[in-house]
């Protein structure tokens, strides 16, 4: 990854075989933290989708859950990370497809 990503965009953590999706709650030059989107309840995944377009809210709303006492937060080498969504704009990054 050139540049890390910001706060509310979607990386997959490259170094599993099955590239989870982690959305980005802190960034520095080597390290990336934030939650998994598996691990989002129903609520929070649908304000991220409505929030595809628009990233201040979506940078709310990952700092917001990045905040919560509930979900376990990941930090990773910004090494073993590739960006898939940046600026809210990648389509189906819900899926976790290829596009």
């Amino acid at each position: 990854m050139t540049a890390p990503p910001t706060v509310g965009e979607i990386i997959a953590i490259t170094t599993t075989d099955s590239e989870p999706l982690l959305l980005v709650s802190r960034a520095t030059d080597e390290h990336i933290t934030g939650v998994l989107l598996a691990d989002l309840a129903t609520e929070p995944l649908q304000r991220l989708r409505a929030s595809k377009r628009n990233t201040p809210t979506r940078r709310q709303l990952a700092q917001a859950i990045g905040r919560t006492d509930e979900l376990m937060s990941f930090t990773v080498p910004t090494t073993d990370c590739a960006l898939v969504e940046r600026d809210s704009s990648r389509p189906n990054c819900f899926e976790g497809g290829d596009d």
